[in-house]
């Protein structure tokens, strides 16, 4: 991979971050990037739904493509629907392309596991119940 494919996001352009949702003072989600430890975290809170999925998947495309995987933090979602449980699949395949590795934080006791676990993301990317759990499975890869 090139310097300036690395640097680029998993679609290209520049990492972002922000907040999401329609234009109320209530947000559905937020979504926030950093690296740890050399691998990239998105961290993900809230609603996840169609309303604002293509802008959960902005923000997530646009990180660097460096490092042996991305861990995606869904510790603090309340709600995911189709939409988002689709975008995470899609994830997972379009990073074991380039070799690299999707891992998924989402606790046992927390709302949108369930649903992950009837969707068999699993499959495709590991879930885990913690980060650091998840940035061990990442270096291990």
């Amino acid at each position: 991979m090139t310097d300036d494919a690395s640097r680029q996001g998993l679609l290209g352009g520049a990492p972002r971050q922000g907040l999401l949702g329609g234009g109320s003072s209530y947000e559905l989600a937020e979504v926030s990037a950093a690296e740890h430890d050399g691998t990239m975290v998105v961290t993900v809170s809230g609603e996840v739904d169609i309303s604002n999925v293509d802008r959960v998947a902005e923000v997530i495309f646009a990180q660097p493509n460096t490092g042996d995987g991305l861990i995606v933090d869904l510790s603090q979602v309340r709600y995911l629907d189709s939409t988002a449980i689709s975008l995470l699949h899609d994830l997972a395949l379009r990073l074991r392309q380039r070799a690299q590795r999707l891992v998924v934080v989402s606790p046992a006791d927390s709302p949108p596991r369930r649903v992950l676990e009837l969707t068999a993301l699993s499959t495709n990317a590991p879930l885990v119940e913690d980060l650091e759990s998840a940035l061990s499975l990442v270096g291990d890869a």
